[in-house]
């Protein structure tokens, strides 16, 4: 997987390279050629333009060009590399100049045939292309009046040679072929260099969560990565961090779950065997009170079972709610009455702070609630300690308090305010790590881990209130210890 991916990068890298390569080649060539032509069209139009322009130049009426002229005209067509031919406005040859010829070397000059106006002597009757020595195959023949103020004198035919054209465009193409492969190696050796460290990168994050996922499906869950970049390798270390960091404490959850599970059930059926086999032998008698603490770790044991089973129908989808109008002071004075006497017994003070406000809810559900919110407050405080259950309206959106803890998943009306109630205690208070979790079944922090209880009863208070479309939550409480907070849509 690793090479294969490191492959694919250079191959795409090089890939992108050439195709830019070829596409450049393509429009190059294409578009170079057009303007190579036009290049050499235009260059070659000023050359014909100075040779029309020396003989404008050098005419002198009555008697046309001199020695002196034909020499000039002649160097000019010399450096132009064209043969030039003059004729008269009656189509007599009036001389030649072969410019072509002095460029290769091959001798020759200017040769002149003096016609009418041209200093006397017959006039020379050659045709042009035996005075420049070309086919029609090898030159190019362009035609220009020569006018001198506003009389046409003569007239010029410029012989141009194919092969000087021909040439030069051989020599662009190579020249062009030559840069365009230079240019599609050099950027294939880029693509390449460019491709193993863009592949370094990219890969050896990849290849870290690769060594470090087999070592969490070996069952090393104290693995890590850390994130290189702040882009989505680095956003998949992260959650790969994340999924660690949740799997290690699920991991240490089931094994807590397992321990406690293990406890609360060791502890009633060592009681019961133990009692069974002394009335089996024997060393007790068979009275009322012995049989009493058999039958109350008998009830025990169903507690346990009877609150596992609630916490499954409760996070069913077919759970009922019977909607009433409650009154939350009412309900706060039945859940003192059903607590106070183990209050009192543990020497906790229970102080009740209530505004009567009013949520359509299912009365049994709410109580049971509110009674298990105090019997965790009560477990937590030590003697002499209090304990605070207050009602009322509640302002503040609900899930804003407890910092940390996770988004609230009831439907909750979208208009304020809403009715609260809530129970502080005076007890260790619960650590912000464990906060997100302190609802979930099972769970139980370092904090509790010695108190009795097998860690359902958040549980099912999270799962009373978001039946009933609230929140509840969990913070500091202002004395120290922790404040659990219930919000309810308050009924109109």
């Amino acid at each position: 997987m690793r090479r294969g991916l490191r492959f694919r990068l250079a191959i795409t890298h090089l890939a992108v390279a050439v195709l830019a390569i070829v596409a450049v080649a393509i429009i190059v060539s294409y578009s170079g050629s057009r303007r190579f032509d036009s290049y050499l069209s235009d260059v070659q139009g000023a050359r014909n333009e100075a040779v029309v322009r020396t003989l404008t130049e050098t005419y002198r009426a009555p008697d046309g060009w001199d020695a002196t002229a034909i020499y000039a005209l002649s160097r000019v067509a010399t450096l132009n590399n064209v043969d030039v031919a003059v004729y008269s406005p009656e189509g007599q040859l009036l001389f030649t100049v072969q410019g072509r010829h002095q460029n290769q070397g091959a001798g020759g000059g200017y040769g002149q045939g003096w016609g009418s106006g041209s200093g006397g002597g017959p006039p020379s009757s050659s045709p042009a292309p035996q005075v420049t020595s070309l086919s029609p195959a090898e030159f190019k023949l362009q035609s220009y009046p020569i006018t001198v103020d506003g009389v046409q004198v003569a007239t010029a035919e410029v012989y141009m040679p194919r092969g000087a054209r021909a040439a030069a465009e051989s020599a662009y193409q190579s020249a062009l072929i030559r840069n365009l492969l230079l240019a599609a190696g050099l950027a294939g050796a880029l693509a390449l260099l460019v491709s193993l460290l863009v592949s370094r990168r990219i890969t050896g994050p990849l290849e870290e969560l690769t060594d470090a996922a087999a070592d969490v499906t070996g069952g090393n869950l104290d693995v890590r990565v850390a994130p290189r970049a702040n882009d989505e390798v680095g956003a998949l270390a992260a959650a790969f961090n994340s999924m660690a960091d949740r799997l290690a404490r699920d991991e240490q959850w089931r094994r807590d779950m397992t321990s406690d599970l293990s406890h609360e059930l060791r502890t009633p059926l060592a009681t019961i065997q133990s009692r069974v086999e002394a009335l089996e032998d024997g060393v007790l008698p068979a009275t009322p009170e012995n049989l009493r603490v058999i039958g109350e770790e008998v009830e025990r044991l169903g507690r346990l079972l009877g609150a596992l089973r609630s916490l499954n129908e409760l996070e069913s989808e077919d759970l009922g709610i019977e909607h009433q109008r409650v009154e939350l002071a009412g309900l706060a004075a039945d859940a003192v009455d059903r607590v106070q006497t183990a209050y009192a017994a543990k020497g906790v003070r229970l102080e009740t702070d209530c505004e009567d406000v009013a949520v359509i809810a299912d009365r049994d559900r709410l109580l049971q609630v509110l009674v298990n919110l105090l019997d965790n407050a009560l477990k937590f405080t030590p003697s002499d300690g209090h304990v605070m259950l207050s009602t009322g309206r509640d302002e503040e959106p609900p899930g804003s308090a407890g910092e940390g803890q996770p988004a609230p998943t009831g439907t909750l009306s979208s208009r304020g305010p809403w009715a609260r109630f809530s129970v502080s205690d005076e007890g260790p208070g619960i650590d912000p790590i464990d906060r997100p979790f302190i609802f979930d079944r099972f769970y139980r922090s370092q904090g509790a881990r010695g108190t009795p209880g097998a860690g359902l009863g958040l549980a099912i208070c999270r799962a009373l209130v978001e039946a009933h479309g609230g929140t509840i939550t969990v913070d500091d409480a202002p004395g120290g210890g922790a404040l659990f907070t219930v919000r309810l849509p308050l009924s109109d």
